[in-house]
């Protein structure tokens, strides 16, 4: 039997440490329209969001490289992409392990894949053709693993079961054509929520309901589960190996449950929490922790009211810090094929301090030094 250790905290603050903050400006950000990506490197964040004319059309992308320690701008280009009208939304911004290239995505049509050199920002490669068709749904793009990007899909057809399933590709760098192209067959990612991917462990996590399951990319059972009872699933963060971090809500409640090998540890909220931030160390994660009016949704029940920023150190799970903070959102529209973008902040560990660098409603990056205690 599991052991399940709750530590009972009802947003209890634990500002203890110290905190500074700065702001990084965007120019041309509409947030509306388009939110940052970001990937941070050896002190240097590097952004990337589309700009939009009056009449709300696009067809560049800002890329800026910012140093987070002198809080200057190294870098700022502007690059010509497929035109688009109204709200876009991004997979992501990553970059190699070397530090020396970043991947940019955007997978829903017109669909575009980046390539750029993390020196000069300048263009190596791109793609406008993507290996996916209309049952492909759900579309991730899971960054590097060694000399190939990793993009996943949730295949869905009407009346063709037969059809359904998780799906992984690999696209070589040399020319963002396919290397590998992997299908687990009968077994979907239910929402809310996203693919639960992890490439370089080939690793993947599927809810059912409120269990988790890790398969290998394969569809193997690797016999890691994890149940929480009389919950919703809020959606997870993988941590690696036998890891996951996983988040639930009911009614005005929830909690976050980290889970290892078989071990369980539960925080319980006053508050629904959801995934929300990218961490350059698996120590630490990040939620949006939010209320809403508890009436009917036609009498405006579904409008958030409150909305918080929780920093996370995983073992625990407990919180080290809180703010304040907008949960953004984007979506290309609202068919069963729409991207949607959360406006993830980045999580960089550097000395003693962890740097959260945040989007926000105006055109601008919150950047939140928080010390760091032994």
């Amino acid at each position: 039997m599991r052991s399940l250790f709750s530590s009972l905290l009802l947003l209890v603050s634990t500002l203890s440490w110290g905190q500074s903050e700065f702001t990084i400006p965007l120019t041309k950000l509409n947030s509306s329209l388009s939110l940052p990506s970001m990937a941070v490197c050896d002190g240097v964040v590097y952004v990337a969001y589309r700009s939009f004319d009056l009449l709300r059309f696009s067809n560049k992308l800002q890329v800026v490289a910012y140093d987070l320690n002198t809080h200057k701008e190294l870098r700022h280009v502007t690059i010509s992409v497929p035109k688009v009208h109204g709200a876009r939304a991004s997979e992501g911004l990553f970059i190699s392990k070397d530090g020396q290239t970043l991947a940019y995505a955007e997978l829903h049509a017109p669909g575009l894949v980046l390539l750029l050199a993390a020196k000069s920002l300048a263009e190596i490669i791109r793609s406008n053709t993507l290996p996916f068709t209309s049952q492909d749904h759900q579309r991730m793009f899971a960054g590097f693993d060694g000399n190939q990007l990793c993009v996943a899909s949730d295949v869905f057809e009407y009346g063709k079961p037969e059809l359904e399933g998780l799906r992984f590709i690999r696209l070589r760098l040399s020319d963002l054509k396919p290397s590998s192209d992997t299908k687990i067959r009968g077994l979907t990612q239910e929402n809310p929520g996203s693919i639960v991917w992890l490439p370089r462990e080939r690793v993947t996590w599927i809810v059912r309901g409120h269990i988790w399951t890790q398969y290998t990319e394969e569809g193997h059972p690797t016999g890691q589960e994890l149940e929480h009872l009389n919950a919703i699933s809020e959606g997870a963060i993988p941590r690696g190996e036998t890891k996951l971090l996983s988040f639930y809500g009911r009614y005005e409640d929830g909690s976050i449950i980290s889970y290892s090998d078989h071990h369980e540890r539960e925080l319980k909220l006053q508050c629904v929490p959801h995934p929300y931030g990218i961490s350059s160390d698996r120590a630490y994660a990040s939620a949006i922790c939010t209320t809403q009016r508890d009436i009917l949704p036609e009498a405006g029940g579904g409008k958030i009211v409150t909305s918080e920023f929780l920093l996370l150190k995983v073992d625990g799970p407990t919180i080290v810090w809180r703010h304040p903070m907008n949960f953004l959102t984007v979506a290309d529209g609202n068919d069963m094929d729409a991207s949607i973008q959360k406006g993830d902040p980045q999580l960089y560990y550097t000395g003693s301090k962890l740097l959260i660098v945040a989007p926000s409603k105006a055109a601008e990056l919150n950047v939140y030094e928080v010390e760091m205690s032994e």
